[in-house]
């Protein structure tokens, strides 16, 4: 949107010191990420609670500005009161909202971008459209044009309930709040409490979202330098046709364990397949065997399979209790020395600016 691009044009650059391409964030870069991260998610939930205010005060002190009209619904044999005045005045202050919390996300992948040195006044204006896609969490799905789907074997349905979920949880949070409330106060549960009793929960979502996508920022703007570092490390491997099938394998298990897109998984496959020149696929389906192979396949291309499981794991900030299983599992057959815990503290560690698990890999 041209508000937000534009906001991020004008938003001066603190020069920080210069970083060495591809090395870990120095003391400084990760202290000023910290701040700035610290400063957004109290803002962030700071919002919800002036949203609140905003909302309610002058419903309570002023109701004859917010007129209502008595519907008949046939289908109930009665009628029905519409407060149309309120739901405005709701969708009004919501919009303001969004747009003060997008505004903030925009601040805060700036501010990261500086601190890495993905962003300076040299490269700014050819870099503010990565920025604004950041802010805006727009997700990329070019991974599938080397045939990696996150959702296969996942029916359409079951797909669609997730995704309905997440954007409903907000709303199913409150409500159930708003019912224990009634529930243990009974009749003395004035409208005031059961109104105000969603306060905490809405500034524990903004706050959650601010971090996410501060988290999302630092991943995807470290990310292609981790991965840079990955693949340096890895060039002077020569593989066999198989070994290439185990890694492609390895790429779609990546993502299947996902059950997502992002960013840093399509670089990290495109820079695999393109360094050994593997023939992209048109759909490249998770094998069966994936993990029997993987234990009779060659030391090298084992030990480079495992580095490339727990690069992939943690190149997009999280991990899920889906992955946290699948490593328990990798580790009880002895494809992975890491337990979960180590995976977690890897996690940590990229997330501060460690850069990625390079154990047992060549150089």
């Amino acid at each position: 949107m041209r508000i937000f691009e534009r906001f991020l044009v004008r938003l001066p650059i603190r020069r920080l010191g210069p970083r060495p391409d591809a090395q870990p964030l120095d003391a400084v870069a990760v202290g000023h990420i910290r701040r700035v991260e610290r400063i957004l998610v109290m803002s962030a939930a700071g919002l919800a609670v002036l949203g609140f205010l905003g909302y309610y005060l002058p419903v309570y002190r002023a109701p004859h500005l917010f007129p209502a009209v008595t519907v008949t619904v046939p289908l109930l044999g009665g009628a029905m009161r519409l407060p149309w005045g309120e739901l405005l005045w709701a969708v009004l202050l919501t919009t303001i909202e969004l747009l003060l919390l997008t505004f903030l996300n925009m601040v805060g992948v700036h501010e990261i971008a500086v601190a890495t040195g993905f962003l300076t006044p040299e490269t700014k204006p050819e870099r503010v459209p990565a920025l604004l896609s950041i802010g805006l969490e727009r997700k990329t799905t070019e991974v599938t044009r080397y045939g990696i789907d996150p959702f296969e074997g996942l029916h359409p349905w079951m797909l669609f309930l997730f995704n309905l979920v997440l954007r409903l949880k907000g709303w199913l949070a409150n409500q159930a709040i708003r019912y224990l409330v009634r529930l243990l106060l009974g009749r003395y549960a004035v409208r005031a409490l059961l109104d105000f009793a969603g306060v905490p929960l809405y500034m524990a979502i903004n706050a959650y979202a601010a971090y996410a996508v501060l988290r999302e920022a630092k991943v995807v703007l470290m990310g292609p330098d981790a991965i840079r570092m990955f693949v340096r490390r890895v060039s002077g491997q020569s593989l066999s046709p198989a070994e290439c099938a185990l890694v492609y394998d390895t790429l779609q298990y990546i993502a299947v364990s996902k059950r997502d897109f992002h960013q840093n998984h399509y670089l990290l496959t495109r820079e695999l397949l393109e360094l050994w020149r593997v023939p992209a696929e048109a759909r490249h389906p998770l094998p069966g065997d994936y993990l029997e192979r993987l234990q009779a396949s060659t030391p090298p291309a084992r030990a480079l399979c495992q580095a490339l499981i727990l690069s992939g794991f943690v190149l997009d900030g999280q991990l899920s209790w889906r992955e946290l299983r699948r490593l328990d599992t990798m580790h009880r057959l002895g494809i992975l020395a890491e337990r979960p815990a180590d995976v977690r503290r890897r996690l940590r560690q990229f997330l501060a600016g460690g850069g990625l698990p390079l154990d047992g890999l060549p150089g």
